[in-house]
């Protein structure tokens, strides 16, 4: 949960004076004791303070909702098959890189209660992943997912948006009070409705991604996120959307990327565009290297680097994680 002007204030003061006392504070600010006494019960409540003692919790808390499955994917000739098997999902996959950047993250994703379902939270946990908040489905299998790269299909065992509505609605406390909710693209419209009507003040950071590989509009419920990473097939689908992103930028998107990967990166703030060139070894999948990407910008942001300082460690991220 973003914390508000008047807690920053405090939370401020705390880390540089941590002895001192509510009266004190309220002396300072120019506000009762108990206005100061909510405000340090609402920092402890967000997890910013864990405990009267004023300890600190310095860690960056993000949410990630997504999918979590195991995949079979096949490539080459039919008579020189390449198989290969793996636990994989925006949640997994996303959730990793969050943890081998030190932030504190939780996964809302849903699994069977079966011995599959049962090692992707072993896995998880051995990354120091929160797995507190998976839904486990009584009734069906932890998700598996074929794809057939040769034709383009992808056969899937899955739950349905249902099933995610129930479990995101269950547990509503964690989704709107951390400072980062990343959203995979299945779930965005579901997410912009759900936080349609609450306190902007006290929404995260709502970020997401989209592939974009044809002539599309961009849908108008992504104006509502704070970060949008956007993929392009190739360059001339990146041209297209540039007068699109524009707009978006300068109307409600606090910060939006463009790239198609390969010879181009362009992030936009306040209807801005600007240029971030790719080097040969800065390359990576247009597509498949998005989470990445907002993987990387989403740690930067939330250390306080600029938009630019950002995007050089989501590229970097990017690149090594292709």
């Amino acid at each position: 949960m973003r914390l508000t002007s008047r807690e920053k204030e405090i939370f401020e003061v705390l880390k540089k004076e941590p002895l001192i006392s509510q009266e004190e504070l309220a002396r300072r600010f120019n506000i009762t004791r108990s206005s100061i006494a909510v405000h340090i019960s609402n920092l402890m409540k967000k997890g910013v303070i864990l405990g009267k003692g004023y300890v600190f919790n310095e860690q960056v808390s993000v949410v990630v909702i997504g999918e979590s499955y195991y995949y079979i994917k096949t490539s080459g000739p039919d008579n020189d098959c390449s198989i290969n098997m793996g636990l994989g999902g925006f949640a997994v996959d996303i959730g990793r890189i969050f943890a081998n950047f030190g932030l504190n993250v939780k996964l809302i994703t849903i699994i069977g209660n079966d011995d599959e379902g049962t090692n992707i939270l072993n896995v998880l946990q051995g990354k120091g992943i929160d797995t507190v908040n998976i839904f486990r489905h009584a009734k069906k299998r932890s998700c598996r997912k074929v794809f057939l790269k040769n034709d383009k299909r992808i056969l899937e065992e899955n739950f349905s948006l249902h099933d995610y509505g129930k479990a995101i609605d269950a547990r509503e406390w964690v989704v709107f009070n951390c400072e980062w909710l990343a959203v995979e693209t299945k779930f965005q419209e579901l997410m912009f409705r759900k936080a349609m009507g609450k306190d902007e003040e006290k929404l995260p950071f709502l970020c997401t991604y989209r592939y974009l590989d044809s002539m599309e509009e961009i849908p108008d419920f992504l104006s509502r996120y704070d970060l949008l990473v956007l993929g392009a097939a190739d360059g001339s689908i990146l041209e297209h959307y540039l007068s699109q992103v524009l707009a978006l930028s300068s109307d409600r998107v606090q910060s939006i990327v463009l790239s198609d990967g390969n010879t181009r990166l362009l992030y936009f703030q306040k209807g801005n565009a600007h240029e971030f060139p790719l080097l040969p070894n800065q390359c990576f999948n247009s597509q498949e290297g998005l989470p990445a990407l907002l993987a990387g910008i989403v740690y930067g942001l939330s250390n306080g680097y600029s938009l630019r300082q950002a995007v050089r460690i989501a590229v970097g991220t990017a690149a090594s994680n292709d």
